[in-house]
Parts: C-alpha cells; structure tokens; sequence
C-alpha cells in the first residue's frame, strides 16, 4: 500500500491550522532533505506542526536543515538554565569559524523550535513557555558576558576594589534583567530590558607591567558592557539575537553605561521618579555576580515599595496616556496595550504591589500570575478578580505568542482581515474567530472592570472588605445557575437530534445536573467542560454512540465528575465519543487490557491503523480507569479515597499492555509477525522508574530499557528460514536498535488519534549517547566498571515488562547482582548520592512554590534513602512492588527504624496522594504545588482536608519530617 503514509500525512495535515501553509512546507522540504516516510513519522508530524503554526521557523529550518535531525531526539520539555548553557557550549564549539553574534544567534533559533512545538502541541505551559524563553535569554546573555569579561581580562588585567576592611579583591560585574526577563515572562519577540552593575571602584591589575594596560574599573566595565551589547543586539548578518534596551538605566539614555552600585543605590533613594523605582519590583540577575544585585536590591528594597501618595495616580495616567495614542493608530486590537490587555493585567499588580508590598513583603514577587494569587490569599483582590484576571493573562499572552511567531516580529496587534483572523484563532485552539472573539471580548470586560475599582476615582485602589465574600458566594451561585442552564440546553438539544421525545424541557437535564453536581470537586469546572463536551459532540460525534438518549441519565451522572479533572477533561472533549466507556460494562468490572487491546487492533490489517486502533483502544481504558478516581468509592462520598495503589497496578498494567502490542507492531513493521517472534528473539525490555516499580500514574512517561542476549545466534534460527526479513540487518545491535526505534515510534509517535506515552530512554548507558538497544554482556560490564551510584540505585527498580519474560527475569536478576556487587566495592557510595541528591535539588526546585518530588523532604528525598539502604545492606525488593512496600519491608530488615519507617511511609504515600491529584486536577503533570487557590481548594478536597490551610501544615509536616530522616540516613 505505497500511498498509505502519503494519506496519513494528508489526514495529519487536515487537522493542523494552517493546512496549506504545512502542505507548502512538506513540498519544499521534500525537494532538500526527503523524509521517509515510513520511517519518519513522529519527526515529519513535529517539523508539519512547526510550519502550520511559524512560518517563521519554517523557513528557518529550510534554511538550516541540520536542525531536522537535532529536532528528531529533542523531547525535553523544559531545559534547566545549566542544560541550555552545556549544550549552548557544544553549539559554538562546532561553529568555531562563526563569530559569537553569528553562532548566539543559531542556538536561540534552534531552541525555539523545540519551545514553540510544546508550546504549540500543548505540552508545556504558558509559565514553562516564558521561564524557558527567559532561561534562554540568561544563558545567551552569560556567554556573551563571558566572552567580553574575557578580552578585557586578557588586554588589562582583572579589576580590582577595595573591601570595607581595606583588603584587595577582583570587582565583579552583572547584568540586571527588567521589564518581562527580570520576571521570567519573557516571550518570543520581547526586548531584553538590561542594566549594567559592578561591584566597587578601583583599576584593573594590568598586564606585563605595562602602566598602559591600566584603566579605571568604570572603564573596564563600560567596555565589556558595550562588547556584550554588541554581541547580543548587532543586526548584522542574520539580524539581531535579542533587542537590547538599556533606557531604564538611571538617567535613562544620558546616563552611564554602567553604574557601581552604590551611585545606582544613591540615584534611586534621592532622584529616581516613581515609574523607575517602580521597575525595579522585576529586577533580578540575569548573568554575572548574584552577590553584586543582592546588595544592590538590598539598598534600594525599602524605595520601591515606599509609599507614595502619587504612585498610583501616576500609574493610571501612564495607561491613559497609553489608551489616546493607541485610539489615534488604524489597525485591529492591541492584545498588550488595548483596554482590557496585558498592561492593564500588569499595571494592576503593580499597583497593587507598590500599595501594600512596603507592609506585606509576601507580595513582592515579580511573575504576574503568582503576584494574583497573593494579592488574592492578602485580600487585596478578590479570588473572582483574581480567577478572572489569570484566566485573561494566559488568554492574552497566550494569542501574543501566536501573533509573534507567525513571522518572528515584536508584534501585538490582531489582523483585521477575516481570513488572517480566523488563522490566529485556529493557532490559539479555537475552531472559529467568532468565539475567539467572544472569549477576547470577555476576557477584557473583566479585565478592564477590574481595573476600574483598582484605580477608582483619584487612583486608589479600593480595599477589598469582609462583604466581598459574600458577593463572591452571590456571583458563584449566579454563575452555577447560568452554566446548569447553558448545559441543560446543549444537551436537550443532543437528545432531540435522536430521539424527540426523550426529554422535553430543559428543566428534565437541569435536574439531572444539579443531583450530579455535588459529587464534583469543582463544579463550576465541571459544568463549563460539560458545556464544552457537549458543543464537540454535537460537531463530531453524534453518530458514534447510539445509545445516547437512552443513558443519558448515567452518562451525565458520570460525566460531571469525570470533567472537574483537566487531565480526563482535555481526552473527552476532544474525542466526544469516548464519553461511552462511561455507561459501558468497563465500569463494573476491570478489564484484562491486554485482551482488550489486542481484540481492537486484530481489527486492522497494517502496522499504522493498528498504531491508531491502539491509541483509540488506550484512551477508552484512561477514562475508565479515571471516572473510578474521580467518583471516588462508596457512591460518590467525597470523603473517601480510593486505594491509590490499586489505580498504579492498573495503570501500570495498561502501560505494560500497550508496550507489549507495540513491540508486536513494531515487529511486524519489521516484517516479522506475531507467530515468529516469541521463541526466537531472545531479548527483553526493562521498566525502570515508575513502570520498573509499577506505579504509573496519570501523565507518567515510560523509562525503558531493551537489552538482548549478545550470545545468540544471530540471525534466529526460527526466523532465518521464514523469510528475508532480517536480511538488511548485518547483526543484533543494529535489529534490536531499528526495533527500538519502532517501538517508540509505536507509542510516542503524535498522530491523529493522540500520543500514548512519552518514552525515556536517557537511562540506559551513557545516555544519550549510549546505543538504543544493550547486549547483555555489555549492559553488565558497564554497571560493573562504569555506572555510577546514581545508576546503580536507579537500575535496582529494573523489571522485565516485554519480549523474552524467562530472558528478561534472568536479566533484571543479573543486574541487580551487579549493583550490589559494584556498591559493596564503592567506599564513597554514601557521599557520591547525597552530592547528586544536592544537584538534583539545586537544578530543579527552585525557591518559590513547594516541589513535592525534587524539594527537601520530597518524593526524591525517599527515593534516596530507600535505594542508598539497599544498596548498602544489599536489600532485595519484597514481593509486592512500590516504594511504599519497600519502606515497610526495610523497616522488617532492620535497614530501617520502627520511627524513620512511619515517617517515610505516612510521608511518602501522603506525597503519593497528592501527585496523583495534581496530575488529576491540574492542566498537566508538574510537581510544583499550585500558586492559585482554587487549583489549591480543589487539592484539599480531593485529599479531603478541611482547608487549604490544612493542605499545606500537612505538606510541610510530612516533608519536614522526611528531610529529618534524610539528614540522619545521609548525616
């Protein structure tokens, strides 16, 4: 069937927002760099989506092919600052020929790729999208600092100062970020909003004794700021690689380049107008000296928050100012200027921040959306005002992203042609411009009356007073009532289309609705994602479930509790019809998911449909498995919790299911079928992670690792004299990595039907840069010579879930020998894991929100402590899986105290719990602990805590508790 990916790719195509535009792309991409289709498919849909959505990047990767293959292996979500610097270094160090502004340039390009395809595909957040933006910007704004601090080092010498006992030390030098990059809400065409800061006056150290290479430290700096400005904003050659403005420095363009920062201190205490201390509520250190903005924030921190009887009127002025030149321009709305916009969402933090930070410095933070939700915990905002402003900043920001990066260009104005509109709005999610105008209209009505009261008559804000609550319990119950009709009326109007005499009224789902109601945990979610479920049914699916109108009262019973999770809410509302699994016989009884999977892709006759049968099969097992969690047990009592690790084994085995018929897929993509392979292919693959310990959840990826037997025969007898299916491959590692590939290919490949997993395989040797398939042989010498402790602890939850099993139980035997036997022989095992353990927590929990897995007293934190004890005492795992077993079964072995033990597992399975709902509730997998109060409130319901109060004492009790017996384990 030669056509058959031709087709799949057409169909692909269809449902992007720019067909014509990804259709022009493939044509001029075939005619440089032909993709194989057959083989290519997860990269062709990756580099499709680019182009519907950037012509920018589009043509960006015409113009530099080799991104293509890099792009291939990218599936890092968000890099931390210290990734993007490593890889930032390998970058240039293979364009050594370009220059620094040339090669900076390249790198951000080829990053934005991969920012704007998760970004795009919904597989990153608006707030992942900016950090990481900014984390880019940091890292390239380093570098070129590095660079320019250099050359003066070599030419003069290091700068020198003075301490204040008198004793000689280098100067330091560092770049402040402003404006969105001080708050890491940069976006894809923002300037970069700098100032200059060195630590101390003095002269440099000079070189070769040579009284000319001696300058002032003031000189010294201004040059390498001036070299960096030069490196990073020079349009020459292929443009500019960030738009340098440095008008917010003190005086503004007549003032120094750079400013020691006392003098900077002294000019913000004495000279400084208000909107310039008002800046400075963003600034951060961007690259350079952290020692050098610390002090300098600390001598200006009690100006900005100063209060100021005039600040805010000032604020309100600025915007109206901003309001009459935006009235006197032609053109369509402007998503950051226009009333209603992102300025007015900013102003009004700001304002608020400058009103009531100088008392409360819990809302001094700078990102915008965390801002909101202090402001609302101190009352200053109500938590509608500050729902409704939230909800317009991702919305607004959101469709900038969009205008951005159609062509690459600082804009922020919407087209005001039709077709060009409707193109923004199928980039922004919607099917049409009419709602996306409807939402932008409601978003910044909101925004605008918001405000409003903030900055009403003279430009104070209003102080928000007990009464607000009970206007906020008024305006839930108004919008409850107006959403129970809105969906009664969208139903009523399904169950007519088949079957007119089902329901007459809408007061018949009004009552079925309001009964269901209170089983949701947030109901006011539910209903809108009812109403949402019900519009896509009545466009896609009305066809696909017969028995609509007769089941209705269990469908809708079931369905709103299933749609208070954002998770299970985005696989319903785009796929309407899997809303049948709800009233089917999976409800009453689990399903053998192997069984049922492999009944649905019998069905299909090529590896590619069956791909497809697969997805669609999975994702009817998800929901299943979902709508358990989310009615809870015991008829939908909110006050009982289902036993999670009952869910873990049913996801895992799913997981294993899934893994099991795509090897049988990618094998007879391969040419060999079902009936070949299982006595004559002697290899296994390996769950590590939560797979390995079968505890998959929501959202979790899948850690893999294949090993085959390199003492084999090879080619299998069995399969040599069935045919020449193995005859292109020369020997085992090159079979069982193509395999791999199509395997992966199998379940993380996005097609039309959806994405099953995410496949990791970064743990097996070497990483990256280790081949993707391990002969046996050679996996055991490496954990015997070369693997690190860190490996070792992560291949102890190693567990055969495909191919060979017999083979794959020998394996996971071997390997876990080889950990001990290596651990037993390291005499620093104890100090390598808790260093490890120290970076872990320094890369990926930064200050701010509580990091349920990577902070102090996370998840990782046991994950530690439990494999160091194994390691150590040479621990095998119980019979029933889980970390939470092996607690318990360490506590047996004496490994463990009675004490630790209960710390460890009250601990653990209550950060167990609380994973699985924010994976449940929130838009995607994080282990950041919300900022927003009602993701927070829908939380202590789930967990059934009184309050969210209660929530967070218990998060910091158990997480305290667990770093105390990490400090005694690792003391």
């Amino acid at each position: 069937m030669p056509d058959e990916p031709v087709n799949a790719i057409e169909a692909f195509i269809r449902t992007l927002p720019d067909p014509q535009g990804a259709r022009s792309f493939f044509e001029r991409l075939q005619q440089i760099r032909p993709v194989d289709l057959s083989r290519d498919a997860l990269l062709l849909s990756r580099l499709l989506a680019i182009a519907a959505y950037s012509p920018f990047l589009a043509e960006n990767l015409l113009r530099h092919p080799e991104h293509i293959d890099w792009l291939r292996h990218e599936t890092e979500h968000v890099k931390t600052t210290e990734q993007l610097s490593e890889e930032l270094a390998r970058f240039v160090t293979r364009m050594m020929d370009a220059d620094h502004h040339l090669g900076l340039g390249r790198f951000k390009r080829r990053e934005l790729l991969r920012i704007y395809l998760h970004d795009c595909l919904a597989m990153a957040s608006l707030a992942e999208v900016t950090e990481e933006l900014s984390n880019l910007a940091d890292v390239i704004l380093r570098h070129a600092l590095a660079i320019a601090h250099q050359e003066m080092t070599n030419r003069y010498g290091a700068p020198l100062t003075r301490d204040e006992r008198g004793r000689i030390k280098n100067a330091e030098m560092a770049v402040v970020a402003l404006g969105k990059l001080g708050c890491r809400e940069l976006n894809y065409a923002s300037d970069v909003d700098l100032l200059f800061l060195y630590s101390g006056e003095g002269e440099t150290a000079g070189r070769d004794r040579r009284p000319e290479s001696v300058i002032s430290n003031k000189e010294f700096f201004k040059a390498v700021a001036s070299e960096t400005v030069q490196i990073i904003g020079s349009s020459a050659g292929e443009g500019a690689v960030y738009r340098i403005d440095l008008r917010l420095r003190p005086y503004g363009r007549d003032g120094d380049l750079v400013w020691e920062i006392e003098r900077a201190a002294d000019y913000y205490r004495s000279k400084a107008q208000n909107w310039e201390r008002q800046a400075l509520i963003r600034a951060r250190v961007s690259a350079g000296s952290d020692r050098v903005v610390a002090a300098f924030l600390d001598l200006v921190r009690d100006q900005i928050f100063a209060r100021d009887a005039h600040a805010l009127e000032e604020v309100r002025r600025a915007k109206e100012k901003i309001d009459r030149r935006l009235a006197a321009r032609p053109g369509g709305f402007n998503v950051k200027l226009g009333r209603g916009g992102i300025r007015e969402i900013e102003f009004i933090a700001q304002a608020l921040q400058l009103e009531h930070g100088g008392r409360e410095p819990w809302v001094r933070t700078a990102q915008t959306l965390i801002v909101l939700a202090r402001l609302a915990e101190k009352n200053y905002l109500t938590e509608a005002e500050r729902a409704r402003l939230s909800a317009a900043y991702t919305f607004l920001r959101t469709v900038e992203h969009r205008l951005q990066m159609e062509h690459g260009a600082q804009t922020h104005t919407l087209p005001l042609a039709r077709e060009r509109l409707e193109l923004v709005a199928r980039r922004s999610g919607y099917r049409d411009a009419d709602q996306f105008v409807r939402d932008l209209e409601d978003h910044t009505t909101s925004v605008r009356a918001i405000y409003n009261r903030v900055f009403a008559a003279g430009g104070e804000p209003q102080p928000t007073i007990a009464s607000e609550e009970r206007k906020i319990e008024k305006e839930v119950d108004d919008e409850t009532d107006r959403l129970i009709n809105h969906a009664a009326a969208a139903l009523t109007k399904l169950i007519r289309a088949q079957d007119s005499v089902a329901l007459h009224d809408n007061s018949d789902v009004e009552q079925i609705i309001a009964s269901a109601l209170p089983s949701a945990i947030n109901p006011l979610r539910s209903l809108r994602n009812l109403i949402a479920w019900a519009e896509s049914f009545a466009t896609y699916a009305r066809d696909q479930v017969k028995e609509w109108n007769v089941a209705n009262r269990y469908l809708i019973k079931r369905l709103l509790p299933t749609l208070s999770s954002n998770y299970l809410s985005h696989m319903l509302i785009s796929r309407p019809a899997l809303a049948a699994v709800l009233v089917g016989e999976s409800q009453r009884e689990r399903a053998d998911f192997l069984q049922v999977m492999r009944a649905a892709i019998n069905k299909e006759y090529t590896p590619a449909a069956k791909t497809d049968a697969l997805r669609r099969v999975w994702y009817q097992q998800v929901i299943a498995i979902g709508y358990q969690d989310m009615t809870r047990v015991g008829e939908g009592s909110l006050s009982q919790s289902p036993d999670l690790r009952l869910n873990n084994l049913a996801q895992t085995s799913l997981a294993e299911a899934a893994l099991r018929l795509a090897v049988e897929i990618a094998l007879e993509s391969l040419g060999i079928h079902k009936h070949q392979s299982a006595p004559a292919l002697p290899f296994t693959i390996l769950g590590l992670g939560r797979l390995g310990h079968a505890g998959m959840d929501y959202g979790s990826d899948l850690d893999l690792l294949v090993v085959f037997d390199d003492t084999a025969e090879w080619p299998p007898p069995d399969l040599a004299s069935r045919g020449d299916a193995l005859k292109n491959f020369h020997s085992p590692h090159e079979f069982y990595a193509k395999l791999t590939s199509e395997v992966v290919h199998a379940l993380s490949s996005i097609t039309r039907e959806g994405l099953l997993y995410r496949i990791d395989l970064r743990l097996r040797p070497e990483g990256k840069n280790g081949p993707l398939a391990q002969a046996f042989g050679g996996l055991l010498t490496y954990l015997a010579s070369r693997a690190s402790a860190w490996e070792h602890s992560a291949y102890l939850k190693a567990r055969e879930v495909a191919g060979d099993m017999e083979f794959g139980a020998r394996v996971r035997d071997a390997v876990c020998q080889s950990c001990f036997d290596a651990a037993s022989k390291n005499l620093s095992l104890k100090e390598e894991l808790a260093d490890i353990r120290v970076r872990l927590e320094s890369e990926k929990a930064r200050k701010g929100r509580p990091n349920i897995k990577w902070g102090r007293g996370g998840m990782t934190d046991v994950y530690f402590i439990t494999r160091y004890l194994q390691l150590r005492d040479r621990i095998y795992f119980p019979t029933e899986q889980g970390t939470a077993a092996l607690i318990a079964h360490l506590g047996e072995t004496g490994s463990l105290d009675d004490e630790s033990a209960r710390v460890l597992f009250e601990g653990y399975s209550f950060l167990r719990r609380l994973d699985h709902w924010m994976r449940l509730l929130l838009d995607r997998p994080t282990p950041l602990l919300p900022a927003s109060n009602v993701a927070l409130g829908d939380l202590a319901r789930a967990l059934a805590c009184a309050s969210v109060e209660e929530l967070e004492q218990q998060l910091a009790a158990h997480t305290s508790a667990i770093r105390e017996v990490y400090d005694r384990v690792f003391g």
